[in-house]
């Protein structure tokens, strides 16, 4: 009797997990949330791809994924991701947990700063995105925890055809509160010298201010292309602060 009940329920594992593992990848797509849509989902859930993700309307690219069944035991469903496109690609490990927050980890990305706004026109602002996010971890579809760098490069004005250079954004958790996370905004290999602060608030609001100056050398187009932060002070030094909700 005993041996029967144990063949009977190694039976049951058995089927359960050959049924888990064929589940369609369309299973997965219907529950993503609203903001997230795939088409042409193939594979099953654990093991796939479609030919098209969009996050708010926006066309990222193509995107594989592959489980990682282990978190199921942290309880967690998590995903090596990639999205890819002509021009950049994302990939990295998703997680999403019973709390129901989403955490990413190793993420890297290489995007041109437009591709969450294809609608764009002549007054948007140009550039190569970029950068490795260690871990972020979002609730309710805020960031409340987050260390990495992102980069920006090739930056343009709207209606220019002026490089200002590259910067980046430094997370490293020290400076983070419960209250925001800060990250430190700087200029690389960049024609103007940039500090500043960017802070993202748990109440979904953010701060971006700090001071640029033109370096000595840089030609008149530079100085003219930050001239509408105002009159420089003494040294030079434009203020700027920038805020917003969501």
């Amino acid at each position: 009797m005993g041996q029967t009940r144990a063949l009977v329920l190694v039976g049951l594992a058995v089927f359960t997990a050959v049924i888990l593992a064929t589940l369609p990848a369309s299973l997965l797509a219907s529950r993503l949330p609203a903001e997230i849509a795939v088409d042409g989902a193939s594979g099953t859930i654990w093991n796939g791809a479609a030919d098209e993700v969009r996050l708010r309307g926006a066309p990222l690219g193509s995107l594989t994924w592959t489980a990682e069944p282990g978190a199921l035991l942290r309880g967690a469903m998590a995903f090596h991701v990639e999205v890819v496109r002509p021009d950049g690609f994302v990939r990295g490990r998703l997680a999403a947990t019973l709390a129901g927050a989403l955490e990413g980890d190793g993420l890297e990305l290489d995007l041109p700063i437009t591709a969450l706004h294809p609608e764009h026109g002549d007054d948007a602002w140009a550039g190569t995105l970029s950068g490795r996010i260690e871990h972020v971890r979002l609730e309710q579809g805020w960031p409340v925890a987050l260390t990495g760098t992102l980069g920006i490069a090739h930056l343009r004005p709207p209606g220019s055809a002026l490089e200002i250079g590259g910067y980046a954004i430094d997370f490293d958790g020290r400076a983070n509160s419960a209250e925001k996370l800060v990250g430190r905004v700087r200029d690389v290999d960049a024609p103007l010298l940039v500090r500043g602060q960017l802070e993202i608030r748990l109440e979904r609001s953010y701060l971006l201010q700090g001071e640029v100056t033109p370096r000595p050398g840089a030609s008149p187009e530079v100085g003219r292309a930050v001239a509408f932060l105002g009159l420089p002070d003494a040294a030079g030094r434009r203020s700027f602060e920038i805020t917003g909700t969501f």
